[in-house]
């Protein structure tokens, strides 16, 4: 057995464990009659905001229940990644999990939509979406995948940090460029005119380094905190995508709780956006002050021209393009 063989066991076994102390949550009988203890699980550390959503979720619906509900938060990914999270909210191990947004479409195909390129207009108009829409987009998810998205983790927009000045769509002819390894990332760049490279993340700053690429993209603090400003001297604010993360239950779960229990938890979950969103953009605030005193070129470009290379591609991947549309109607 391979050293990454014997992690996985060992997550499978503290998973079961879990799912074993758990087991009265998939009774909606008792849940209505009894305490609920939950396991709450995140794949990054405490610090950062993803954990920090979920551990405020956690502690408001403790509050909104008067502690009926109680949830332990695990994170750093002591219980295995995202996609783990996902399947011990199947198996009645977790009960609430931080996935981002696109991790679902393993288990509900359109959740791609959420990396779907230019699908919003700014920061804004992405959380008013998400408020608007987690309703019935948690409905379609819970019919089709058994799961319960209730609300929306910020994160800020994909910026692409190079080694050469990038301000339209021409500047990336030929460009290399590192993309997550998804068909939609790979097809948004060559319509940019780019040649995406898939590749892991804990791949990238070697990449870079040794010129097996030139570029990369991903939200500023990830890029400043990864250290990948040692190598990309040039910021360009593309804003390209913005995908949140997303607080989700398993629809068992959702659907046992009381109607009393089901409100608090929707309404944890907009507490904690209403918290968070206003401390995720002053952060990033902050880490561009970081960047401009690392002496890094911030650089404007025309996001009309990187959009109209676009035109039509919700057509090559139909399984997203209801949400799309429903999402483009929204002011």
């Amino acid at each position: 057995m391979t050293t990454f063989d014997r992690i996985r066991a060992s997550r499978r076994t503290v998973l079961g464990g879990l799912a074993a102390g758990t087991a009265l949550v998939a009774m909606p009988a008792v849940l209505r009659a009894q305490k609920l203890n939950w396991i709450g699980a995140s794949a990054t550390p405490p610090t950062d905001f993803i954990a920090q959503s979920l551990d405020f979720f956690a502690k408001r619906l403790g509050e909104l229940t008067q502690g009926q509900i109680t949830t332990t938060t695990h994170h750093a990914g002591s219980l295995g990644g995202e996609r783990e999270h996902v399947e011990g909210l199947l198996q009645g191990a977790v009960q609430v999990a931080s996935p981002g947004a696109s991790i679902l479409a393993g288990w509900y195909r359109p959740a791609d939509v959420w990396t779907f390129p230019y699908l919003f207009k700014d920061v804004a108009h992405k959380d008013r979406v998400m408020t608007s829409v987690i309703g019935a987009y948690g409905d379609d998810v819970a019919k089709v995948a058994k799961l319960r998205p209730v609300g929306s983790i910020p994160r800020m927009p994909r910026l692409l940090s190079s080694n050469r000045v990038v301000r339209t769509p021409a500047d990336l002819r030929g460009f290399k460029i590192r993309v997550p390894e998804t068909t939609l990332w790979r097809r948004t760049f060559e319509r940019f005119g780019a040649s995406p490279t898939p590749l892991p993340w804990p791949e990238v700053f070697q990449a870079l380094k040794s010129g097996i690429i030139e570029g990369q993209e991903n939200p500023m603090a990830l890029t400043y905190n990864g250290g990948i400003f040692d190598v990309n001297k040039n910021l360009a604010l593309t804003e390209h995508m913005m995908q949140d993360n997303q607080i989700v239950l398993s629809e068992q779960v959702y659907a046992g709780l009381s109607e009393a229990h089901r409100k608090a938890v929707n309404q944890a979950a907009r507490d904690m956006e209403n918290e968070l969103r206003p401390k995720v953009i002053a952060d990033d605030n902050r880490i561009l002050e970081l960047v401009k005193a690392k002496n890094i070129a911030i650089n404007p470009v025309d996001k009309e021209a990187f959009r109209a290379t676009l035109r039509g591609m919700e057509d090559e991947f139909a399984h997203v393009k209801q949400w799309v549309q429903q999402i483009g109607a929204i002011a």
